[in-house]
């Protein structure tokens, strides 16, 4: 950097905030030297010479991490699918012509691949499903972890088929029923639960890596 002359016009606050400006802009490690000219400017330099030789202000400038390392977090923290849930999935991808992925993200949220999970409202398994719900899709032992998935695969083809490929609705609708989201205008029902699991899922279901 070039010696820089800053007149006394600029004032104290003037003076910082260059300083801090040239600080910036030098290498990790620098310092910047100041004096005075002979006709009274300030002078400032980031190398010591005749007139700038007294050490003003040492800059240290923070290096940002790398992006590809907060990409790898964020792959690290997306959950991933039991091995001996996977068939199960696949089967229900190619029988209701529903993407692994987003199979694998409904699945994520409502039991965290817990096939033992009940909630209090009674839904069962690893796709939480309702025993009416069940029952109206055919399954007859809403406990079993294939028939669970292949069950709950099967009413979110009807709620996609419904609610015309539109995947957000759809998921909403899992969540909340589908006359809930007829009710709101075709829209996410304002309740909190829904208001939070949409996007919840889409989340894992867009970041998920290709399940195969």
């Amino acid at each position: 950097m070039h010696p820089s002359l800053v007149s006394d016009r600029f004032g104290g606050v003037g003076c910082c905030l260059l300083l801090l400006f040239c600080a910036m802009s030098l290498d990790v490690h620098a310092q910047i030297y100041t004096g005075f000219s002979e006709s009274g400017s300030v002078v400032l330099s980031s190398s010591e010479d005749d007139v700038a030789q007294t050490v003003l202000i040492e800059a240290e400038r923070v290096v940002p991490a790398p992006v590809v390392a907060q990409v790898q977090l964020e792959q690290a923290s997306l959950p991933s699918v039991p091995p001996n849930f996977m068939p199960f999935i696949k089967e229900a991808s190619s029988t209701y012509r529903i993407p692994t992925e987003l199979i694998h993200a409904v699945i994520s949220v409502e039991s965290n691949y817990n096939p033992d999970a009940v909630s209090p409202k009674g839904a069962r398994g690893l796709m939480q499903l309702m025993p009416a719900t069940a029952k109206r899709f055919g399954s007859n032992n809403n406990a079993d972890p294939r028939q669970n998935i292949l069950t709950g695969s099967k009413y979110l083809r009807w709620l996609l088929d419904f609610f015309n490929e539109d995947v957000e609705l759809a998921i909403a609708a899992y969540n909340a029923g589908e006359a809930a989201v007829v009710k709101a205008g075709h829209k996410i029902p304002r309740f909190a639960e829904t208001q939070h699991y949409v996007p919840k899922v889409l989340s894992i279901y867009k970041k998920a890596k290709p399940l195969t």
